[in-house]
């Protein structure tokens, strides 16, 4: 009997074995550190998707933040060029403007053809001509590109399609404004007041405003054939150095457009930034205003206007 169940429990370990090595195959291929370590969870990441929206966003906005920039030195050179003439040696607000410009990385082709445009005439020595171009884009906004080019038939070829491309047509528009004189003047620590600027202003034929602002610099309204006499005798009188000088489409105030859809806001900024990648063109006015439209939205469409 004894030995009937020692042969019993002899089987049955043998059987318990015979199960275990049926399985073993699957526990091989599992490894055993696998089995000690720990796991955790954590989100599937697209990569680098995040971070390059971030860096593409940083960057356009560098990138418009350098153009808007190197627009204004071309301006300011362009006047000092055109007012007071090229030569550096009896130009000193040339001079200085080139050497800002020099200093704030603008490459030095871009400096002297902003000379040489000041001066009427192509870095190649060509004879510029001056010529614009009128457009309207829904919602009845109004624009008026000027350039100045030495192939007129190239350049309004370039911006009508540039025009076409956002939903812009070329149409008559300059009856939405009026050409002004307009002079910016800088702020100057313990410089005049506006009833002084005023005062001496209004000695000279063709004046037509004076406004002060917020940062304390003044903006001077003349009739354009006026535009230089008055700026040179303000300019003179009080010691304040130019931010812009130049005749001008003002946006008359019964045409003005207020701005109230963002997706709008987008459209004419691409049409104007459009625009502004040709050097041929010097200046933009459009009879909008901000709106009802944020900050941000404002910005993309502000930074390219001319008024």
């Amino acid at each position: 009997m004894i030995l009937q169940r020692q042969t019993l429990r002899r089987l049955a370990a043998i059987h318990q074995k015979s199960l275990l090595w049926d399985v073993a195959p699957i526990q091989s291929s599992i490894c055993r550190r696998c089995l000690e370590r720990s796991f955790a969870t954590t989100a599937r990441l697209e990569a680098g998707h995040n971070k390059w929206s971030k860096t593409k966003h940083i960057k356009a906005v560098t990138d418009k933040k350098k153009m808007i920039d190197r627009t204004n030195f071309v301006k300011v050179i362009t006047m000092y060029s055109r007012m007071y003439g090229e030569n550096l040696q009896f130009n000193p607000q040339l001079a200085g403007a080139i050497a800002a410009a020099t200093k704030a990385s603008v490459p030095k082709s871009i400096i002297e053809g902003a000379v040489a445009r000041g001066q009427g005439r192509s870095t190649s020595g060509a004879q510029l001509e001056p010529m614009t171009l009128e457009a309207l884009i829904a919602p009845n906004i109004a624009i008026i590109a000027e350039a100045e080019t030495d192939n007129k038939i190239r350049t309004i070829s370039d911006l009508k399609l540039v025009a076409k491309r956002c939903g812009a047509v070329a149409s008559a528009s300059a009856f939405y404004f009026t050409k002004r004189g307009r002079t910016i003047f800088k702020a100057k620590e313990g410089g005049p007041t506006l009833s002084e600027v005023l005062e001496e202003a209004i000695e000279h034929e063709g004046v037509e405003d004076i406004e002060e602002l917020p940062e304390g610099g003044f903006v001077t309204w003349t009739e354009p054939a006026m535009l230089t006499s008055v700026t040179e005798a303000v300019s003179r009188k009080f010691g304040l150095e130019l931010m812009e000088s130049d005749i001008i489409w003002a946006p008359n105030e019964d045409t003005m457009v207020d701005m109230d859809s963002s997706a709008t806001a987008s459209n004419l900024s691409d049409l104007l930034s459009g625009f502004k990648v040709y050097p041929e063109v010097r200046a933009i006015y459009v009879n909008v205003r901000q709106g009802s439209l944020s900050d941000e939205d404002w910005e993309k469409v502000n930074g390219y206007l001319d008024i």
